[in-house]
């Protein structure tokens, strides 16, 4: 009954009955996490926020304008989720392995940006990696992936 409750609400959602927003729920999803990982540490500054922005118009193609509009958007969305599976799912279900590594290593580059790398930006990306199906040795890829760019 559950998946059913769930199939139907992302239906609407998707024909944009409910969710109103000029951008996709995948696209939504990975902007929200790339946030909370922003967030965890304690602090989310200006450079955090613009290494955000980058990686969403690398990552999803955006112009520039579109980036800082969905990080908006994502902001709200991710300080209104109690729980990061909603996004999960979403990127699951939108994004291929090779992407859903790509997303993983932007996690990583965004919870380094500062130099620093705080245990609870550790445990949530390990943990998003996991949900997302990666495999040890792909998150550990994405991971050095990450700190290579550093």
């Amino acid at each position: 009954m559950f998946d059913k409750i769930v199939s139907y609400l992302e239906k609407r959602m998707e024909q944009n009955a409910i969710n109103p927003d000029p951008f996709e729920r995948r696209q939504v999803a990975v902007a929200s996490l790339l946030i909370e990982a922003s967030r965890l540490d304690g602090h989310y500054d200006a450079v955090e926020q613009g290494t955000v922005v980058r990686l969403l118009r690398e990552t999803l193609k955006l112009p520039a304008d579109q980036a800082r509009d969905l990080l908006g958007l994502a902001e709200a969305r991710q300080a209104n989720t109690y729980d990061d599976w909603v996004f999960c799912e979403a990127i699951k279900k939108g994004y291929s392995i090779p992407e859903r590594i790509d997303i993983v290593k932007h996690l990583w580059e965004v919870a380094l940006v500062d130099g620093q790398l705080h245990r609870m930006e550790t445990l949530m990306i390990d943990r998003v990696a996991k949900e997302l199906e990666l495999t040890p040795a792909q998150a550990a890829a994405a991971k050095e992936a990450a700190q290579a760019k550093k």
